[in-house]
């Protein structure tokens, strides 16, 4: 009996290895791809158990990659993991969607890795004004979403110095150069590496040549496309070039697809005097639209005058925050809702939620904060019938509230659990016959009587 008892514990606990598999992480480099660059995507396979899972393959589909299958993988031990890497190249601009297929003794795992190819990076910005016909020192800007190393910049027309190194950064790098301008459009070259690919690439950029006699108000949007509910930065920078002081100053920003911080105001500029001013603007609705900063000074008699400056800019049809990886989980009788939520916006997000609603049902998981390509991870328990409305709530960088919503089918209907133990419910009930009994039989005493 002892004998037939063990045998029946061990194909258990065998039973339960086989049920717990094993879990999948990856990360790919670079993050975002030129076309015809190569990224490396290095998987991990995890075996959070105590007993061993066995792989027999791994099979990558979607685009072309090296190497594209691994048969015969092993095993993986109890806390152990296996790690590999391979390669795959960036075609055509745009996203694609890899899938891993991973094999094991007991099921298939199938993992999705977006692979991001985009040909607008880097861009060059020039973020100070150009006068015409006097030697300006001008200050560039090179901006890029992912890092890029051993960046240089080479001025394709007369400068002092011809060439500039930035090196290595991630978001952008400013420089500067000396020179006399011959035209309103100048010409660079930017040399660098995406990971281990190595780009050279020139850029055109416009400048408006200014006679320096009045107020310029320079405005550069860092990033030419903005996602829904982002919170981005503007640098604005004013400059009185005028020969005498201007007052009662006041910078203001608007646009029909979204807020924007301010307005500031600033009390005096002297001749030559500038200053450089941080906007955040919050894109709420998407579409191709201008924003518009506008000046509004007085000078020394009172006089009121006013300098705009105006961009193009395109809002993406598409939040910052995503809702991602979306699993329903069954334990036992109860369900529950899990997934990631992702910051793929240029700010921070705050004061995040996740909320699941059903038929009255509410329950809130508080997320926080989430930093720029980041994600962070909920889970929620349920109690619906068929589906829940899972919502994400957040705050960006200058306060305004946005929300995303999905509704995710259950697979089955919530069930309430039973107890296991019914023996209270018989005491209690034992307990009350007894005391009706004895209330009966005094009450037919005094009857009698």
């Amino acid at each position: 009996m002892r004998k037939s008892l063990l045998i029946l514990i061990f194909l258990l606990a065998v039973e339960v290895a086989h049920a717990e598999g094993v879990s999948v992480s990856y990360q790919v480099t670079p993050e975002i791809l030129l076309p015809g660059d190569y990224a490396e995507v290095t998987l991990t396979l995890t075996n959070p158990s105590t007993c061993d899972v066995k792989v027999n393959s791994i099979v990558v589909s979607g685009a072309r990659a090296e190497p594209s299958a691994i048969y015969s993988v092993g095993t993986i031990p109890g806390g152990g993991s296996y790690t590999m890497t391979f390669s795959v190249k960036g075609e055509q601009v745009g996203r694609k969607n890899l899938q891993v297929k991973i094999s094991t003794e007991n099921e298939t795992i199938t993992q999705n890795i977006m692979l991001v190819v985009d040909d607008n990076f880097p861009s060059l910005t020039i973020s100070s004004p150009v006068y015409q016909g006097v030697v300006n020192e001008v200050e560039f800007y090179v901006s890029s979403p992912v890092e890029l190393k051993d960046v240089k910049v080479e001025a394709l027309f007369d400068a002092i110095p011809k060439t500039v190194y930035l090196g290595d950064f991630s978001g952008g790098k400013a420089g500067k150069i000396k020179f006399i301008p011959s035209s309103d459009r100048l010409r660079f070259k930017i040399s660098f590496y995406n990971g281990k690919n190595y780009h050279e690439v020139e850029k055109d950029v416009s400048v408006r040549l200014l006679s320096p006699q009045n107020v310029v108000l320079n405005v550069t949007s860092p990033y030419k496309t903005l996602f829904i509910g982002d919170a981005i930065p503007i640098p604005v920078e004013i400059t009185n070039l005028r020969s005498d002081a201007i007052y009662d100053i006041t910078v203001s920003a608007e646009s029909p697809l979204g807020s924007l911080s301010g307005p500031v105001s600033i009390a005096k500029l002297e001749s030559g005097e500038g200053k450089t001013l941080s906007f955040k603007f919050s894109p709420s609705k998407a579409g191709k639209g201008e924003v518009v900063f506008r000046v509004d000074y007085k000078d020394e008699f009172g006089n009121e005058m006013s300098v705009e400056k105006r961009f193009t800019i395109d809002v993406l049809d598409s939040y910052a925050v995503t809702l991602t990886n979306i699993n329903v989980a069954r334990e036992g009788l109860k369900y529950s809702v899990s997934g990631d939520v992702s910051n793929n916006g240029r700010g921070g997000v705050y004061n995040t939620y996740a909320i699941a609603e059903c038929d009255g049902f509410r329950t809130a998981y508080f997320i926080g904060n989430i930093d720029p390509s980041d994600f962070q991870s909920f889970e929620l328990p349920v109690e619906c019938n068929g589906s829940v409305k899972v919502t994400v709530q957040w705050s960006n960088e200058i306060g305004e509230n946005f929300a995303i919503s999905e509704i995710v089918k259950l697979k089955g209907k919530s069930l309430v659990e039973v107890e296991e133990n019914p023996m209270p419910t018989y005491i209690s009930i034992a307990v009350a016959a007894v005391i009706l009994a004895i209330v009966g039989f005094i009450i037919y005493r005094q009857i009698r009587k």
